[in-house]
């Protein structure tokens, strides 16, 4: 199902300062969010990120890209307030946090599933951010008509969860972390659990949307077309422990994209095979690698592997929605 054509929300959020810029893929607008410097270490001592420095500017599409286990998950989380920072700073805007408020660092997160209300309809699902925000009314209800639009659920909004598909239950994921018209969307490998055909599709309305809205993403993807796919920028972390931001390719594919047209062209594939050379040649598969006999090392190893997936995001879920550290829900 493909996102349908309606009066679009807010092409793009506004800054503190009260301007409004749409220009998607743009590299020189100003930088929403700021990563500088910095190291998560656990409380085992294992080191997550090491001098993890990247910025992201307004209207940009930025993947992040690497194996397992290299903290982009961590560093994702760490933008949207889910957790600390052992040194360093994340800076919205230019500034930190205090000074720019909630209002500044407005964002949205969408989880690895779709984490949706099961026992309420997709309309109340969408409404939830706005429910937290006390928002109601005419316009509080046209934001949600077109939310549900742009990701191609009109006629949809009555129905449960659990009578939707698998892609469908993620276009209401999305639906519901764009109605807040946020400043900065978060997304956390949302399409890894989907069929290809699906899979392709909402790549496709991410993509219309990002167009439509200039909204700066940041998405989480283990699949390299996809990241070329999407991306202005993508950040290819180095393999944990210790993991940091090891290059970071311009993608400057014109837009708009098409997949088809893009499949045998030569700058695509020569951005794909960039991606590639970082993963398998720059990268070590640590599989392949003889393992560490060191007691103590191989503890850290164990201690690196991330957590269940649906666990975190049922874990996280509630802490967004409920605007714990002041993030709002996706």
């Amino acid at each position: 199902m493909t996102s349908s054509r309606v009066t679009p929300l807010k092409p793009a959020a506004a800054d503190p300062a009260g301007e409004a810029t749409v220009n998607a893929g743009a590299t020189n607008g100003r930088p929403v969010l700021q990563v500088e410097g910095v190291n998560k270490i656990y409380a085992n001592g294992t080191v997550a990120l090491k001098g993890a420095d990247l910025t992201v500017r307004q209207g940009e599409f930025v993947s992040l890209l690497g194996p397992s286990g290299c903290g982009k998950s961590t560093l994702l989380r760490i933008m949207a307030g889910l957790g600390d920072v052992t040194s360093g700073t994340i800076k919205f805007w230019e500034q930190d946090y205090g000074v720019v408020g909630d209002k500044g660092r407005k964002l949205a997160f969408v989880f690895q599933n779709a984490t949706l209300m099961p026992w309420a309809r997709v309309r109340k699902n969408v409404r939830l951010p706005l429910d937290l925000e006390h928002q109601s009314g005419p316009e509080t209800e046209q934001k949600i008509d077109q939310a549900l639009a742009m990701v191609g659920l009109s006629g949809f909004d009555n129905s449960f969860p659990r009578e939707l598909s698998g892609g469908m239950q993620m276009r209401a994921s999305i639906a519901r972390a764009m109605v807040t018209e946020p400043n900065l969307l978060l997304m956390d490998e949302p399409f890894g659990a989907l069929d290809a055909l699906t899979r392709a599709h909402l790549q496709d309305s991410l993509m219309e949307i990002h167009a439509q809205l200039g909204t700066t993403v940041i998405m989480i993807t283990h699949d390299v077309d996809e990241a070329v796919l999407l991306s202005d920028r993508i950040v290819m972390m180095t393999n944990g422990p210790a993991a940091t931001i090891g290059e970071i390719l311009d993608v400057k594919l014109p837009r708009p994209r098409n997949r088809l047209a893009l499949a045998e062209d030569a700058d695509f594939i020569h951005y794909r095979q960039q991606v590639l050379e970082f993963l398998y040649d720059k990268q070590k598969n640590p599989q392949i690698e003889k393992k560490p006999t060191d007691p103590a090392r191989k503890l850290q190893e164990v201690a690196c592997k991330p957590a269940s997936s649906q666990d975190d995001a049922a874990g996280d879920t509630g802490k967004a929605a409920t605007g714990s550290n002041k993030t709002r829900a996706a």
